[in-house]
C-alpha cells in the first residue's frame, strides 16, 4: 500500500480549479483529476497494512492551530510537471517540519527541500510552450485554503493515472 500524509482541498476549491483548468490548452493526457488534488506534506511510500494503524495513531501527535494558505499561480518543475504553487506560509512550513519530525523513518536524507505544491499535469516536454501561453492568457488569482486537518492518503494506480483516497484524518 502506497501512502502519504497531506492536505485535502475542499470540494468548492477543486471545482473552482477544474473550471480554471478547462480554460487552458488541453494537449495530450497527463492531467490529474481535480477530485484528486492534494498537497503532500510527507511521502511515506510502500508500507504494509499493519503500519496504517500505527501511522494514524502517531498522526494524533501532530499539533497545530488552524491557519490559512493561498494557492498561487501555476508553475513548472523542469518543464515536465505543471503545478499550483503555494504562496509562502510559515505555518505550513512548521506543520510540514513537525510531520517530518514525527516520522523520521520516512524522510529521504537526500531529498530536496519541501516545495509546497499541487500537481496538475505531467507531460512530455513539447507541450510546455502551448501551456505556458495558455497560462499567460488566463492568470490565476490566489485561492485561500483553510488548513485545520491533515490526512493520510492511499495512492493507487488506475490505468494511466493515480487515484488518491483518504483513509484517515487528524484534526
Amino acid at each position: 500500500m502506497r501512502l502519504f500524509i497531506g492536505l485535502e482541498l475542499t470540494e468548492s476549491i477543486k471545482e473552482n480549479l477544474a473550471h480554471y483548468i478547462a480554460k487552458l490548452p488541453q494537449g495530450r493526457k497527463g492531467w490529474e483529476n481535480p477530485h484528486d488534488f492534494h498537497l503532500t506534506l510527507l511521502f511515506i511510500g510502500e508500507t504494509s497494512e499493519e503500519n496504517v494503524i500505527s501511522i494514524l495513531d502517531r498522526m494524533k501527535d501532530v499539533s497545530f492551530k488552524p491557519f490559512s494558505i493561498q494557492i498561487g499561480p501555476i508553475k513548472f518543475f523542469n518543464r515536465r510537471v505543471m503545478y499550483l504553487s503555494i504562496l509562502p506560509s510559515e505555518e505550513l512550513l512548521l506543520l510540514q517540519k513537525e510531520v517530518e519530525e514525527l516520522f523520521p523513518e520516512y524522510v529521504d536524507p537526500h531529498g530536496k527541500s519541501f516545495i509546497p505544491h499541487i500537481t496538475v499535469k505531467r507531460w512530455q516536454r513539447y507541450e510546455y510552450d502551448e501551456l505556458a501561453e495558455g497560462l499567460r492568457l488566463h492568470p490565476l488569482e490566489p485561492i485561500p485554503l483553510d488548513v485545520n486537518t491533515i490526512s493520510l492518503f492511499k495512492s493507487e494506480k488506475d490505468q494511466d493515472n493515480r487515484k488518491y483516497h483518504v483513509i484517515g484524518r487528524q484534526i
